[in-house]
């Protein structure tokens, strides 16, 4: 153990290792990945190797996969490699060479950890790497969150070198006459990160000579920060959002909020909502109008803004034939009897009904008679309106109709005067809520 970043790296992999983890190191054959496969190979840890070749540079490609190949059989190490056409990925969606590389080395990965049972995915990501993380993210606008940078453990990925320099891992690697591969690209301005490393920040390390070591222990400030927001922040959102599958929050107690647009941005942005001059036009918009992320939905209702986790798709209709059934999904049973049963939500005069009978959902220009009105007929979406139903409310309810597609019942809310139990009836219709 001859030099500094060895200790470092023997502390962290020892404070991470604490089941006696089986690791995957992502190893290019670059300097980065051969200083990490070295030291995870002088510690004996249990671990296996994957390379990835994208086929961008030729026989430069083959013969890193060679490389890596060959140092793996001299020292028993278990190997992995795959050849990725990347050209062909990126037609298939809009993804720059950069993001279709990363999209296909993570998912194979994955499928290599499952199938081996590993624990760790180890990558050689090193300080420089979070400073150009950093100065992309600024750049682009980010919040704070974006600018906590990469952690030495995240989810499944273990990132060892996370805190050591580029310079440190080049003289670990001379020091110990490691051979590496260069990859050339790595010269070129031709990606966002090789301008940053190659202009950016030399600049700034010629403006304060410890600028990476400061930056390091700025970025822990920020992590701290970042740390105690998300920690306030929860216990404000379990304040207003009581349930993630569908809350009613306050438009009155958003615009009291302190440092409104900063809490709003915090307590939207898990659920994809995050353009806070948005949520505060929807605010002020006519009722129902409605913003959609991928997962869910912030819909204007009153004085309130609904979030809603959206529905799986269901089919729009349910048929009963049998005169006995229970429909799982409405958590109701129908059952036929001479007589109306005790436990009956509603009871239906069954004589007047053509079976077979259906569920449905509400079509523009339905209709029927409500129960108590004499007779009365009157549109559902006026019905809807009466009751001051939400938009949610009014999408999640269901029609039960006859054979001519007559309104039985407005589920949950009125049967039609004209189904109701009269006199006399012998066949009854019982609906029993489950």
């Amino acid at each position: 153990m001859n030099t500094s970043i060895e200790m470092d790296f023997r502390t962290i992999l020892l404070n991470h290792n604490k089941k006696d983890f089986k690791y995957l190191l992502a190893v290019s054959g670059g300097v980065d990945s051969m200083v990490l496969l070295d030291m995870f190979r002088k510690t004996s840890t249990n671990f296996q190797v994957a390379h990835c070749n994208f086929q961008l540079r030729g026989d430069d490609s083959l013969g890193d996969e060679q490389f890596v190949r060959e140092y793996c059989g001299k020292h028993t190490i278990p190997f992995h490699s795959v050849k990725f056409d990347v050209e062909n990925f990126k037609s298939t969606g809009n993804y720059s060479t950069e993001m279709a590389c990363r999209i296909l080395r993570y998912n194979w990965f994955e499928e290599i950890m499952q199938t081996n049972r590993l624990d760790f995915l180890v990558t050689a990501h090193h300080l420089n790497d979070n400073i150009e993380t950093f100065i992309i993210n600024l750049s682009r606008g980010t919040g704070l969150k974006g600018l906590v940078g990469m952690k030495i453990s995240a989810e499944n990925i273990f990132r060892p070198l996370l805190s050591t320099t580029k310079e440190n891992i080049l003289h670990y690697a001379n020091s110990e006459g490691l051979s590496w591969r260069e990859d050339y690209t790595n010269q070129t301005d031709e990606y966002i990160r090789n301008k940053i490393r190659h202009h950016i920040a030399p600049f700034l390390n010629e403006i304060h000579p410890n600028f990476e070591t400061n930056f390091n222990k700025t970025l822990s400030f920020i992590n701290d920060a970042q740390s105690f927001i998300e920690g306030q922040m929860e216990n404000i959102r379990k304040r207003i959002i009581y349930d993630e599958e569908q809350s009613a929050i306050e438009i009155e107690t958003l615009n009291s909020l302190d440092n409104m647009n900063f809490v709003q941005y915090y307590l939207f942005e898990r659920y994809g909502f995050k353009d806070v001059d948005l949520i505060n036009k929807l605010k002020c918009s006519e009722n129902s109008s409605e913003l959609t992320s991928q997962y869910y939905r912030l819909i204007k209702n009153r004085d309130f803004l609904i979030l809603s986790k959206k529905s799986i798709e269901e089919t729009d209709e349910i048929i009963i034939k049998q005169d006995e059934i229970k429909i799982k999904s409405l958590n109701l049973k129908f059952i036929r009897s001479n007589s109306k049963l005790e436990n009956a939500t509603e009871c239906i005069n069954a004589d007047n009904i053509k079976f077979p009978l259906r569920f449905r959902k509400v079509k523009v220009g339905d209709y029927f008679f409500p129960l108590g009105m004499q007779g009365q007929k009157k549109m559902i979406s006026k019905f809807f309106k009466d009751l001051k139903l939400s938009k949610i409310e009014k999408e999640n309810a269901w029609l039960l109709v006859d054979n001519l597609d007559q309104i039985i019942w407005v589920v949950n809310y009125r049967l039609d005067e004209r189904f109701k139990m009269k006199e006399n009836i012998k066949n009854y219709l019982n609906i029993i809520v489950c």
